[in-house]
């Protein structure tokens, strides 16, 4: 019986500068030793692949394509290396593999077929905005996109404020880098003077900013955000 391969879930940088921490030895065995990707964005990956290691065999290596449209319908051709004793290496596009991202389904998938999981440390913007927020993380939620429409953005803001300030919950959520601004004047909008904002902007980046104000605090002294991966966080509990 062959035995079967391990998948290795592998975090990419979250803009074009890359941290130290993808150079450690342990990170660029694991890349050197796996011929098989499954990747959200090809062009991506094999960009970080040279400039992690310059001579990376990527002529030798298969790529599979993953995204929401294609990813049922090919579960099995992304397991069969596995199950044919492979090492295969899940990475997204920027980020942890499986968070806000649909990789979740072929881990899940591995899981069934009793594959082997790993998991490496790397970069999760929402973790890490979260982290440096200075609000409460023994209870957050992560509720992805918010409704585009105006009506039910509104709404959407308006009910995860009451479930923080009811439940004492950080409430986490991303938009679309064109739509940062927006969003930031639609919270503003909405809130109640006291709760707590949280812009996390262009994590990991040369950029990087990261603010924590009252919405009063906000309104007094905004800022224009720039069109680039944000993290938004609101919290209307008790500190």
């Amino acid at each position: 019986m062959t035995k079967k391969g391990t998948l290795y879930i592998i975090p990419t940088p979250l803009g074009e500068h890359i941290s130290s921490f993808f150079f450690n030895r342990y990170y660029l065995d694991i890349l050197q030793q796996t011929n098989i990707f499954i990747v959200e964005e090809l062009r991506t990956t094999r960009r970080l692949l040279r400039k992690l290691i310059p001579n990376f065999p990527i002529d030798n290596c298969t790529f599979l394509i993953y995204n929401e449209h294609n990813l049922q319908s090919n579960l099995n051709n992304f397991i069969e290396p596995l199950l044919n004793g492979h090492n295969v290496a899940l990475m997204s596009e920027a980020g942890c593999p499986a968070i806000a991202d649909p990789g979740n389904a072929i881990i899940l998938f591995a899981h069934k077929h009793e594959i082997k999981v790993v998991p490496l440390i790397g970069p999760s913007s929402i973790i890490m905005a979260l982290m440096a927020s200075g609000l409460p993380a023994q209870s957050f939620k992560f509720h992805g996109y918010l409704p585009a429409k105006t009506n039910e953005l509104q709404k959407a803001i308006q009910k995860i404020e009451k479930q923080s300030k009811t439940e004492n919950i950080t409430q986490i959520f991303i938009e679309t880098p064109y739509r940062n601004q927006s969003i930031f004047e639609k919270i503003l909008n909405t809130c109640s003077s006291n709760t707590y904002l949280s812009v996390s902007i262009n994590l990991t980046q040369p950029d990087e900013l990261i603010v924590t104000k009252t919405i009063e605090q906000w309104r007094k002294n905004g800022i224009i955000i720039p069109k680039n991966p944000a993290i938004f966080i609101i919290y209307s509990g008790k500190l």
